[in-house]
């Protein structure tokens, strides 16, 4: 017979309030049994389905207006983010590499975009100037809309970006493309 059983008995008193109760010296059988009982019972969850829209992303080349670093150069990098409904960055959802010392990186990179269906209309694609030894220096901002391409279809653009404060002329540009799986 199993070792189980007798501990199964002894904590269905303990629970019946025989032997001290649950607070008493045996108490801790019926928490081991409990513990067991459901180690058991455990089915797993069905998984939250989320409702996501893939997009493969190919950066191309850009260019940077002004010169970032002491040598006269620039080490750009595009991070991409999600904007939730309030229209505030949510999530990071691509970062590329960095082009050392250049004013017209050449990224050429493939990647993949996922956005959760119906709260993304619009990401948001900053340009960066990255630095080993102090933050990252902001080059420039602009809204891309991948969410208004459908299957199929491409979202072919140069974008420009731009400062915070000067929205007449583009700090950069950036190339790319992205089509909807």
């Amino acid at each position: 017979m199993s070792g189980d059983l007798y501990l199964d008995m002894l904590a269905t008193q303990v629970n019946q309030g025989n032997m001290g109760g649950k607070g008493g010296p045996f108490g801790y059988l019926w928490k081991e049994k409990n513990r067991r009982d459901k180690k058991k019972d455990k089915t797993p969850k069905p998984k939250k389905q989320e409702d996501y829209t893939v997009c493969d992303i190919h950066i191309g080349s850009g260019s940077v207006r002004d010169a970032q670093d002491s040598n006269g150069l620039a080490d750009p990098f595009i991070m991409i983010w999600s904007v939730n409904i309030e229209g505030d960055h949510d999530k990071c959802i691509y970062k590329s590499k960095v082009c050392k010392e250049t004013l017209t990186p050449n990224w050429n990179e493939n990647g993949e975009i996922k956005m959760k269906n119906g709260s993304y209309r619009e990401c948001i694609l900053e340009l960066w100037d990255h630095d080993t030894f102090t933050a990252n220096d902001f080059i420039g901002r602009a809204l891309i809309f991948p969410s208004s391409v459908t299957f199929g279809m491409e979202y072919k653009e140069n974008v420009k970006v731009f400062d915070k404060d000067d929205k007449t002329n583009p700090t950069g540009t950036v190339e790319i493309n992205i089509k909807r799986k």
